[in-house]
């Protein structure tokens, strides 16, 4: 199955942008003027004529500026407005087919907008990537604790400041993204136990080795909490950690970034 979606934006409820206006557009760009523009685009100088003048006009701002000469002649180029106004659709079209996708990929959420969104978007470079919603939160002097709880039963908690909890808007109920690099999750317990921790102050979670992979430099193991949730650690130390062995991890609060969309 192949679903396509044909983005059209209206203004004072009538067609002002849609893919064969955008097209024509671009054109214009590349031949230099809107009679050449026409011809790449496959339009009547008419049509493209009352295209862009129906834009010019309907907005507040003019998309495209057109110089004399007529039929034959005269240049063509786009306004600051119009420059956006193509970067702002591609990049529309281009989320909408991410989301086209997501739809026929089962793995993706559909009822959470963030989960879905740092799906099908941008990824983050650190491993750890989880969903989850703000519990609550204890201010203190310089920073402020917020206790965010993945799935029903592991609850985190992040270090944010002030400025940091106003900006993104947290409560209790708000809808995370919480992102963890690799080198952050410590090994506390055992015989190969990590650097030191603050134990007093990080979390803790009780997890299962899942596998172990080595290289010169560094080692790199894939844990996995409660309601199959996984993370990825790696350690510059060589620990010896076997698939199904539990053992203990900790993640400073501070080394916990959080993301949430704007209200």
């Amino acid at each position: 199955m192949e679903l396509t979606a044909q983005l059209s934006l209206s203004l004072e409820q009538q067609v002002y942008a849609n893919p064969r206006r955008m097209a024509l557009l671009n054109c214009i760009v590349e031949a230099g003027s809107l009679s050449g523009g026409a011809k790449l685009a496959g339009m009547s100088y008419k049509a493209a004529w009352d295209a862009i003048n129906d834009m010019n006009h309907r907005a507040e701002k003019p998309v495209l500026l057109l110089a004399t000469g007529g039929k034959g002649g005269g240049g063509a180029q786009l306004t600051v407005f119009g420059e956006r106004l193509v970067k702002l659709y591609q990049m529309l079209t281009d989320i909408q087919n991410r989301a086209l996708n997501a739809l026929q990929d089962e793995t993706v959420p559909l009822d959470s907008l963030l989960a879905a969104i740092s799906t099908f978007s941008a990824q983050s470079s650190a491993r750890n990537q989880f969903i989850g919603r703000v519990s609550r939160i204890v201010r203190q002097p310089l920073h402020e604790v917020v206790y965010v709880v993945i799935g029903d039963a592991i609850e985190l908690a992040a270090e944010v400041t002030h400025k940091s909890r106003e900006r993104l808007q947290l409560s209790p109920g708000r809808e995370v993204l919480l992102l963890v690099k690799a080198p952050a999750i410590r090994f506390v317990d055992g015989e190969g136990a990590s650097e030191a921790v603050s134990t007093a102050e990080s979390n803790h979670l009780q997890v299962k080795v899942v596998s172990v992979s080595a290289s010169a430099a560094e080692q790199e193991v894939i844990v996995e909490a409660a309601e199959g949730l996984q993370l990825c650690a790696v350690t510059q130390r060589r620990i010896d950690l076997q698939a199904g062995q539990m053992v203990e991890v900790a993640v400073e609060p501070k080394q916990i970034v959080l993301a949430a969309l704007e209200h």
